[in-house]
């Protein structure tokens, strides 16, 4: 068994589709459908519409509590830096400003329109550089 995709369960779909992209990645398909993936390497991303998922489920569904995480692993703190200035600068949340974390990462966490958390992280410079 192998994890293929994540799906997020969205309130408006043009606002999520929007935020991924300013996020960098791109969506695929007809971007005011139920249903759009994200281009993302390795493992799919799928924005869904709460309407969507309750035809699927039968009921809406819940929308409360920190549920789950998506962390993308960048390739420098200094990408982190840009992407979290790029996205307040389009007046998104960023939960935690970029920080030096104790378990060795560089780290910031962003939330999305829905008030999903996702964390940008790369790992220690200097770590990387022992490594080589």
């Amino acid at each position: 068994m192998k994890l293929d995709m994540v799906g997020i369960i969205v309130e408006s779909m043009e606002q999520a589709v929007l935020f991924y992209e300013r996020l960098g990645f791109k969506a695929l398909g007809e971007k005011n459908a139920d249903y759009v993936e994200v281009n993302n390497e390795g493992m799919r991303i799928s924005l869904n519409t709460k309407k969507m998922i309750e035809g699927i489920y039968g009921y809406p569904p819940k929308s409360e509590g920190d549920k789950i995480e998506l962390a993308f692993l960048c390739d420098s703190p200094a990408e982190i830096d840009q992407v979290c200035e790029k996205m307040k600068g389009f007046g998104y949340e960023i939960f935690r400003e970029p920080w030096q974390a104790f378990w060795g990462q560089y780290y910031a966490i962003i939330k999305d329109p829905d008030g999903n958390l996702l964390s940008l992280f790369c790992n220690d410079p200097l770590e990387q550089a022992d490594e080589k």
